[in-house]
């Protein structure tokens, strides 16, 4: 059994509500109003973290989001789940983006690797430590190279 990790900063942020709005509008226009009427009424879009940091879940939160789905079901449409899959993978682009850019603070040093590292707790910045190393690899590299230059 796989353990899921609950990233609460995205409950009840704009971020992936304005997203998930954007990605229904360019690639399943018939969920658009469906999503807009969710969000109208107060459902909570939660964003999970899978244990091995490789796979994000987006779902909705609330008894209209039940509602909606039967609607859909009975008409013939697809589910949520598609734009909300769109919306897990855009997602995981974005926390990876945001590790790269932790791991280069630290490397030239404005964040603490403790800080930074606090940022990334229960958010699958897989990217980080990866990042971390190789912008400390390419930093020590410049400075052996300018130590070898002539003044």
């Amino acid at each position: 059994m796989r353990l899921v990790n609950t990233v609460l900063r995205y409950e009840s942020s704009a971020r992936p509500w304005g997203r998930l709005l954007e990605i229904a509008a360019d690639n399943f226009p018939d969920t658009l109003a469906d999503l807009t009427l969710l969000r109208s009424r107060g459902v909570k879009l939660e964003l999970r973290v899978n244990d091995d940091r490789a796979s994000y879940f987006v779902t909705l939160l609330g008894s209209d989001v039940h509602v909606v789905e039967a609607e859909r079901s009975a008409q013939g449409r697809i589910p949520l789940s598609q734009p909300l899959a769109a919306l897990a993978a855009d997602s995981q682009e974005h926390e990876a983006a945001d590790g790269r850019k932790l791991a280069r603070d630290v490397a030239v040093g404005t964040l603490t690797l403790r800080y930074a590292r606090s940022l990334c707790e229960g958010f699958g910045f897989e990217s980080f430590d990866v990042e971390l190393a190789r912008y400390q690899a390419e930093i020590g590299k410049s400075k052996a190279v300018a130590k070898k230059r002539p003044r």
